[in-house]
């Protein structure tokens, strides 16, 4: 994190926001805002015993900026609401772990396991 207050550094994008440019302005005293990319909408299908109804989990980048301070950038993902501020934000390398726990999963599922599943830390 780093201080921005009176540092207009902050309100160029990165790459991968794809909001318009200079669209940051954090009142000094206010909220902040965010820069972001959506990544994927994801329509899964009702399924009983699981989903009541048609489920959509939303993937995001999102980095929120303040007139103090820029925070990480962060991968949310998250059901209803693709607007919900109380979506879990995640790490690009918490993200990773996931990906390759899912990725042992589906392998596991298809035949193709060649012992018990780990984390991805090894352990």
């Amino acid at each position: 994190m780093r201080a921005v207050n009176g540092d207009d550094r902050y309100r160029s994008c990165p790459s991968w926001c794809q909001e318009p440019a200079g669209h940051l302005r954090p009142e000094p005293d206010g909220p902040g805002d965010y820069h972001m990319a959506d990544i994927a909408l994801i329509d899964l299908p009702e399924m009983d015993g699981m989903r009541a109804d048609v489920f959509e989990l939303a993937v995001r980048v999102e980095q929120y900026v303040t007139h103090v301070t820029v925070y990480p950038p962060v991968i949310t993902l998250g059901s209803g609401d693709v607007d919900d501020p109380d979506r879990e934000g995640f790490t690009a390398d918490e993200v990773e772990g996931l990906v390759v726990a899912l990725q042992r999963a589906i392998a596991t599922l298809r035949g193709g396991s060649d012992g018990p599943v780990s984390s991805p830390d090894g352990s």
